[in-house]
């Protein structure tokens, strides 16, 4: 392991000295994953009442060592913590009580770690708790404690594994009454990870670094399990393709199984794809996954589809995977199934899927799973590798604190969470605007454009607020191969689609019907017919890939479906002056969409279009200067004469306003609207009769 210490950005005081522990290990996933792990130091600082007591200063629930800041740590009292290294037994309830009443500053800090108490009872001031893959791959073993006896003999300490909370802070009590021994640097629980100390914090870094050097030379001197060789894997093409087949099924199935509308993450990283391809694979994967921290974040085993599975076979394995899973919580007591059950699906020769309620949360999947996967591979090098029982690993997926967290994290919360969107024009004007509302109401979104440079800029903007939320793909509207691709693009980011908002535009030539050009015509139904025709077909197949997930009548809003919403503008219902070309591009995209309604609405997939007029984007100002200039005025005549029109007598209309109704549109509430239009600031002349 490499020592990244540096004394010059490590701090002055204990809290920063330990922000800076906290973050070291958190950049390093052999270390910890995503959310996993925990630190503290005991210090002693004033309470609320200006007096000086023993505080411990601990990580608090739901921060990340890579990001944490001083904020994210809770101070507690030691002296009130004392209670729970005096009880002989505890409820989760009675715990999370106790270090509630001891938090020094209940107002201000976070719940403290569950961890807290293992860490009140370890007498050094600096303590780190890691996942790390090294020792792990030792005590992820049938012969966990003769492992890591081998390795480091009685210079590390060992305990047998138990619950985290209250269970492993009694049982590691209770097993050195007398005392950790005089040597130990640090303790290694059995498949859960290691515990480190030092009365500094350079020396709790140092024992890290020491403890995980050694097991890391242990490893490299023996033959590591080579994932790799049973399934061909196909060529990069060839699995983007079949991966962009099988998502939308596999997220069909997931809704089905576990009744929450997630978003996948696909991954054929040379790591993932050696291993999931390999002979023996399934039988692996069967064990479990590293700790009980990653049946939390990636469930407790994937599910591994058959080599070369068709799409028509992806149900029966779910089935198949679910069956056995029902089995597995009646036996040990269970039988509700948990809502995110299942998180990890593994193509051979294809890749692996990881699901969440967000990217973001099937991103944390991924890195929990790729670090299960090194686990594996250097546990069957010491011996074999062997995770939690049954028993145990059901204990953890309904352990309450937990549960409560992640169920609390799955609720809908806004009307587009768990959606997932694709805007076609989403550079600039209507396009853009309506992309940043879907995300700002839960969506992720692909913003697809010609203009890559905006569609990034608005994707930028996005990500800003809500990281992972957004990204975007260059699309020329006109090539029915770039609808395509745009189209599989969103799919292989986010695993499906629910919502195709088409917007993209191409401002008219104005000119008379009678020397109207060809290429006027076919530019105007290139991009706003044809395009949207080419971009509806794959959109469609991959919602009715999805499938519906409810049984027939049980009713549109539960079902999957999905949501075609185009942007149709006044000009198709009412004439332009020299815009002939342009309104009947849109008025055959009305009539598109009117009969995609009528063929679709069955599967819950609805087809409507906005009818906006005068909004205010680039395209719309260039046909402002176009007109001026036509008439030989200025384009303030020209912009009084629209505010003239307009029933709201306003000349221009924000896009804003549009993006208003298209989240309507896109929003499980319009769920039996469909071949509807909804006019926008359009003038009277443009309300459709």
């Amino acid at each position: 392991m490499k020592d990244l210490w540096r004394d010059e950005d490590a701090g002055a005081d204990d809290v920063a000295q330990l922000v800076y522990l906290s973050n070291l290990i958190g950049a390093d996933v052999d270390l910890v994953q995503p959310g996993g792990g925990n630190t503290s130091v005991k210090l002693a600082e004033d309470d609320v009442f200006g007096e000086r007591v023993e505080a411990l200063v601990v990580k608090g629930s739901g921060t990340d060592l890579r990001t944490i800041a001083a904020a994210g740590f809770t101070h507690l009292s030691a002296d009130r913590l004392a209670t729970l290294r005096s009880s002989e037994s505890m409820s989760d309830e009675e715990m999370m009580a106790i270090m509630r009443a001891c938090m020094l500053f209940p107002d201000r800090d976070p719940v403290p770690s569950v961890e807290t108490p293992l860490h009140s009872i370890i007498p050094h001031r600096f303590v780190a708790h890691t996942h790390d893959v090294a020792t792990l791959s030792l005590s992820d073993t049938p012969s966990a404690r003769e492992n890591v006896e081998r390795v480091y003999g009685t210079g590390v300490a060992f305990l047998e594994y138990l619950r985290p909370g209250f269970p492993l802070a009694k049982g590691m009590a209770e097993r050195y009454a007398d005392g950790l021994p005089e040597d130990a640097t640090g303790l290694v629980m059995e498949k859960h990870g290691l515990t480190t100390w030092g009365d500094t914090v350079k020396d709790c870094y140092a024992s890290l670094i020491s403890i995980i050097s050694r097991a890391e030379e242990y490893l490299a001197g023996r033959e590591k399990r080579s994932f790799g060789g049973a399934a061909p894997a196909l060529d990069g093409a060839g699995r983007r393709e079949a991966a962009a087949g099988l998502a939308p099924i596999i997220r069909g199935e997931l809704k089905r199984s576990v009744a929450w509308r997630p978003v996948l993450a696909f991954d054929d990283s040379p790591e993932v794809l050696a291993a999931v391809s390999s002979e023996g694979f399934a039988e692996l994967a069967a064990r479990g996954v590293m700790t009980p921290e990653h049946i939390m974040r990636a469930g407790r085993r994937p599910l591994v589809l058959p080599t070369n599975v068709p799409p028509t076979d992806v149900a029966s394995a779910f089935a198949g995977f679910r069956a056995d899973y029902e089995r597995y919580l009646a036996a040990n007591g269970q039988d509700e199934p948990i809502p995110d059950w299942l998180k990890v699906i593994a193509a051979p020769g294809v890749g692996a899927f990881f699901a969440g309620k967000d990217r973001r949360s099937a991103l944390v999947a991924a890195t929990c799973y790729r670090a299960t996967l090194r686990a594996i591979a250097s546990a069957e090098a010491v011996e074999a590798f062997q995770s939690l029982s049954d028993a145990d690993a059901c204990e953890m997926e309904y352990w309450p604190l937990e549960r409560r967290k992640i169920a609390a994290g799955l609720k809908v919360a806004k009307p587009l969470d768990g959606k997932i969107a694709l805007v076609i024009g989403g550079a600039s004007g209507i396009g853009r605007a309506t992309a940043i509302r879907f995300a700002a109401e839960g969506a992720h979104v692909t913003l697809a454009d010609l203009d890559l440079a905006g569609a990034r800029s608005a994707a930028d903007e996005i990500n800003a607020a809500s990281p992972e939320r957004a990204h975007a793909v260059m699309a020329d509207a006109g090539d029915p191969a770039a609808m395509e691709n745009a189209v599989r693009e969103a799919v292989l980011r986010f695993g499906g689609l629910d919502v195709l908002f088409y917007s993209p535009g191409v401002a008219p030539r104005l000119q008379p019907v009678a020397e109207m050009a060809d290429e006027e015509v076919r530019a105007q139904l290139s991009v706003h017919y044809e395009g949207a025709v080419a971009a509806t077909r794959a959109a469609s197949r991959v919602m009715l890939a999805q499938g519906p997930s409810t049984p027939a009548g049980a009713g549109l809003r539960t079902s999957f479906g999905g949501r075609l919403i185009y942007n149709a503008s006044k000009a198709a219902f009412a004439p332009g002056e020299g815009a002939a070309a342009y309104g009947a591009a849109k008025a055959a995209l009305v009539h598109y969409a009117r009969n995609a309604a009528n063929e679709l609405s069955r599967h819950g997939i609805t087809a409507n279009y906005i009818n906006a007029d005068a909004v205010d984007t680039p395209l719309f100002r260039s046909l402002v200067k176009e007109r001026a200039e036509s008439r030989g005025e200025t384009e303030e005549a020209t912009l009084a004469r629209y505010a003239e029109r307009s029933i709201f007598r306003t000349a221009t209309v924000p896009p804003e306003a549009v993006a208003d109704a298209a989240l309507w549109l896109a929003s499980d509430a319009s769920a039996y609207t469909s071949g509807c239009v909804i006019t926008v600031g359009g003038g009277a002349e443009a309300m459709p009769r």
